[in-house]
């Protein structure tokens, strides 16, 4: 094969991975992976998207090596390998963790007797106490990650304007550790030298012809088990979500040679190297898109208007949400995640920033932000 068929080819292998992650990515939580005793998707269906899961899992899935760079398509990039090792730190890495740490959080809530009676009260440098107002607008950095994360996302270089919005990314991280002794100001995650400046192409494969073979043969089986959106509708069927039926249409008009859409924003006005991706200004009309700089903007207003993030100096009793109390406390591990998962924010959205086309194996990391780390850092209980 000549170098301009070869081209082709590659062009054509990453055109159907993209296709088919955003597939499997846009049902949500895997559905497929459900136990059988409790799934509501048919034997053929599961099977189908797990055999195009491993397929794309496979593709370049080499864990990751002393001294090598970080790859934003591939890694975590605001992070090294925890154990001293100087390598990257893949997402299902990063992913256990983050929840290992999370597991053996042994909390923030002390007992303790006083006037005679024994009650629970928050220790001092155990916990951080953020304001509601200041930690909802800190937890969108969950939502946003959740989308530039999304499995098969094209590549995308970040535009100048959002060096203030990553710098207050940071700037909130150091906050969470400032209370618990932890040394700030940390340097910017998006300077750290071990990030890799490019990505390595998922089509830089070993037998591409033969693995293409593999992907399209996987990606159609998956895709032509899926219900058109006007069946799901008749049939009442909740169980696949709309957004993966209309995934499936594209796959497979990619797969027959028509023409099709790999990849498909919220709003098709957004532009992810200059505009965040997880939605639009509120109450605009056609999906405006949010700018870094009205992002950084809505930022900057909210944490004018409270105090920083604090940590009692003597024992104390927690909120009380039934008297009104708003504030959130998280435990100072909770506090110390969320702290790296802010930087991780920052440095993705570094300003020249490139990322390839997201692989495979954010999948799971993707979703955790979501249905994981997102319940665990928004909760004032332990």
């Amino acid at each position: 094969m000549n170098s301009s068929g070869q081209q082709d080819l590659a062009e054509s292998f990453e055109r159907v991975y993209q296709a088919a992650c955003r597939m499997l990515w846009a049902q949500g939580r895997p559905t497929w992976r459900a136990d059988r005793r409790t799934k509501r998707w048919p034997d053929d269906r599961c099977t189908a998207f797990q055999e195009l899961e491993a397929v794309l899992r496979s593709v370049d899935s080499a864990s990751s090596q002393p001294g090598e760079l970080s790859d934003p398509a591939r890694h975590v990039i605001a992070r090294r390998a925890p154990g001293g090792v100087d390598r990257p730190l893949t997402f299902d890495e990063a992913l256990r963790d983050w929840e290992e740490r999370l597991a053996a959080d042994p909390g923030y809530l002390v007992e303790r007797k006083e006037d005679g009676f024994t009650d629970a009260f928050m220790g001092p440098g155990l916990c951080v106490v953020i304001p509601h107002s200041r930690q909802l607008k800190t937890l969108s950095v969950l939502r946003e990650l959740y989308r530039r994360l999304a499995p098969g996302r094209p590549a995308v270089v970040i535009g100048p304007e959002a060096a203030e919005l990553s710098g207050l990314a940071h700037e909130a991280a150091d906050a969470l550790r400032e209370p618990l002794g932890v040394e700030v100001p940390a340097p910017h995650p998006g300077e750290a030298p071990w990030i890799s400046q490019d990505s390595r192409p998922v089509r830089e494969v070993p037998d591409l012809a033969a693995r293409f073979e593999e992907l399209r043969h996987a990606a159609w089986r998956a895709a032509e088990s899926v219900p058109s959106v006007e069946e799901l509708m008749a049939a009442g069927d909740l169980s696949v979500a709309r957004s993966v039926a209309e995934a499936a249409v594209e796959l497979r008009n990619l797969l027959t040679g028509r023409p099709a859409v790999v990849w498909q924003e919220k709003h098709e006005s957004i532009d992810p190297a200059h505009h965040m991706v997880s939605g639009s200004v509120p109450g605009s009309t056609g999906g405006q898109p949010t700018s870094f700089a009205q992002e950084a903007s809505s930022w900057r207003k909210q944490f004018a208007l409270v105090p920083v993030p604090w940590t009692p100096q003597t024992y104390r009793r927690p909120p009380a949400p039934e008297m009104g109390d708003r504030d959130v406390v998280l435990s100072a591990t909770r506090a110390l995640v969320f702290a790296e998962l802010l930087d991780e924010y920052a440095a993705r959205l570094y300003p020249g920033r490139r990322s390839g086309v997201i692989h495979y194996s954010a999948y799971d990391f993707s979703h955790s932000l979501i249905w994981g780390f997102g319940r665990e850092l928004k909760d004032i209980s332990i």
